[in-house]
Formats: structure tokens, C-alpha cells, sequence
């Protein structure tokens, strides 16, 4: 358990890092919306949030806004901790780039499916 706990812990970690992104603004704004997290691929393990919650007895929110201005926050909250990301957003087409501290992470939109990559790591959201 222990041990399970420390995956999420890193998987958390490894988390924020990847999304301690990305500089833009403005756009399209049917992508706007609140998004959950649903699983994530991180150096080739890919973890379902259902199954890593499960599996750690810990509870997992993490969500991320984008709003109609080109403003996006992301809030996460995992063993009475939490952290939030905020930064900017514009999207072309089903393409999306989210901006902070002059970090881009690139995603694409597939109906209510946001998926963001950066290398081989990537996180998946289903908006609400």
C-alpha cells in the first residue's frame, strides 16, 4: 500500500511538472469548458485516475478550465495537498496550446476529449 501510494505521489509529481507549461492567448473558443482528468501515459505505464485512485486509496481531482478569454487554470488535489497551474490557451482547429512561464504543451481536441502531450508523456481529459 505504501508502495501504491508513492506511484501516486510521483505520478502527481511527474504530473505538475509536465503541465508547468507552456505563451499565447485567444483563439477558438469552442474548446472553453471544465475538463477532469481521466488517465494519464507516463513513460510508457498507462494508469486510468478510476484504477490509480483504487489501487492507492487516495483521491484524485484534477481539473482543468479553459476559459472563453484564453485563460486557463488547472487545479489539482491529491492527499490534503493541492496545487494549481494557470496560464493561456488558443486553439487552431482540433489543435490546442497551452501556455505558462513560457512553457508550451500541445494537445489535440477529438469531441469532449482533450489530450495533451508533451514527449511520450501524455494526459487525458473529458470535459464536464
Amino acid at each position: 500500500m505504501k508502495h501504491t501510494k508513492q506511484t501516486a505521489i510521483s505520478l502527481l509529481m511527474a504530473l505538475i511538472l509536465m503541465l508547468s507549461l507552456a505563451a499565447c492567448g485567444g483563439g477558438d473558443t469552442s474548446a472553453a469548458g471544465t475538463y477532469k482528468l481521466t488517465s494519464m501515459d507516463l513513460e510508457g505505464m498507462s494508469m486510468d485516475i478510476k484504477q490509480l485512485e483504487e489501487l492507492s486509496g487516495v483521491e484524485m481531482n484534477i481539473t482543468l478550465e479553459l476559459k472563453k478569454n484564453g485563460d486557463f487554470s488547472l487545479d489539482m488535489a491529491a492527499l490534503d495537498e493541492s496545487d494549481s497551474l494557470s496560464g493561456t490557451w488558443k486553439a487552431d482547429g482540433n489543435n490546442l496550446t497551452l501556455t505558462s512561464d513560457g512553457e508550451d504543451v500541445t494537445g489535440t481536441l477529438d469531441g469532449k476529449t482533450l489530450v495533451l502531450k508533451q514527449g511520450s508523456e501524455s494526459l487525458t481529459f473529458e470535459k464536464k
